[in-house]
């Protein structure tokens, strides 16, 4: 009896330090999001070959029902997280980090890894807008999620590089919130009030066809250099919890990634199927093919990114490495 009683408190103690974990019963549902664009290609080819479906079968979790919600922009995705109706968020670096920053000392957001690198153009209609420093108050730039969305910091990085840091925020003032589409036919339509967009592929070459569109800014040159676009983002606590439900995503997301760069031609044919979209694939193939343009999981530049946040005072703490934003599985990766 006291024996049983000694291993008994044993389990409490180790318990209580942690080298002891509870059991979890996996979730009977697992649900991921996307978003519009061919850089949410990975998570477009994962639904469609239904690759969540056969990893979670393979961690003899075949009973697992998998959802996909589509969302407008990254702050919609986080609002669904942290509601526990999403487990799974898609979006740009900038919700990621913001959720990353605001969850440390609970839910544990951390990016399970990127998507994809890829350049956003800031693009108008204006002739007499040449560069940011000919934007005035009249303008209006059209942009998904504007205030939190990736967008909205190359501006500010770009406001900080031209006016200095105490600036960041000038253009601020002339962003206007809209899904990407929304704001592609408001540039077009060539009314109202939108005159420019801040978007990413497919939109900006879309938005470029026009002769009387052209580029004043790309990401890329506020970088630096390529990085990372995309993300996908989920909590400490589901992947605690859920070890095995967790590993098939990731695997998932890992073959969908390999799939894409060996078979471009069929990856952009999925695009074109999933997305009901009327152009041809060779127009898709011709865009996932331009200068810049990578479907990788391992995160690039995302620390100067972030520390560019915690700068300007969004983000409360200030990442040292960018292995302090994702989860181990990505950390042996080529970072930055």
């Amino acid at each position: 009896m006291i024996r049983k009683k000694c291993l008994g408190w044993l389990a409490v103690v180790a318990l209580a330090l942690g080298t002891l974990r509870p059991a979890y019963a996996e979730v009977s549902e697992v649900s991921l999001s996307l978003q519009f664009g061919i850089g949410y290609l990975p998570l477009t080819v994962m639904r469609h070959q239904k690759l969540v479906e056969k990893h979670l079968a393979a961690e003899g979790l075949g009973n697992t029902k998998v959802t996909w919600a589509r969302f407008g922009a990254g702050s919609a995705a986080n609002d669904a997280l942290l509601a526990g109706s999403l487990n799974f968020a898609a979006g740009g670096t900038a919700p990621a980090f913001i959720l990353w920053d605001r969850t440390r000392e609970n839910l544990g957001v951390h990016g399970v890894a990127a998507l994809c690198s890829m350049p956003n153009l800031l693009v108008t209609r204006n002739p007499a807008v040449k560069s940011l420093r000919d934007f005035t108050d009249k303008d209006r730039i059209a942009m998904a999620g504007a205030g939190s969305s990736v967008q909205t910091y190359y501006l500010r990085m770009a406001a900080a590089q031209l006016y200095g840091i105490k600036h960041y925020n000038k253009f601020d003032t002339l962003m206007v919130k809209m899904p990407h589409p929304v704001g592609l036919t408001a540039l077009l339509s060539g009314k109202g009030e939108i005159d420019a967009q801040f978007t990413s592929p497919p939109f900006q070459y879309y938005a470029l066809e026009h002769p009387e569109i052209h580029t004043v800014l790309n990401s890329y040159d506020v970088m630096g250099g390529p990085n990372t676009f995309l993300m996908v983002w989920a909590t400490e606590k589901f992947r605690d919890e859920n070890p095995k439900t967790y590993k098939a995503v990731f695997d998932a997301l890992s073959e969908a990634t390999a799939f894409i760069n060996a078979h471009k031609k069929e990856a952009a044919q999925i695009y074109v199927e999933d997305g009901g979209n009327k152009d041809s694939v060779d127009k898709i193939l011709d865009m996932m093919e331009k200068p810049g343009m990578s479907y990788t999981l391992a995160p690039e530049a995302t620390l100067k990114y972030a520390q560019f946040m915690h700068q300007v005072g969004v983000l409360h703490h200030e990442p040292k490495s960018w292995k302090d934003l994702f989860f181990p599985e990505v950390h042996a990766l080529p970072g930055s």
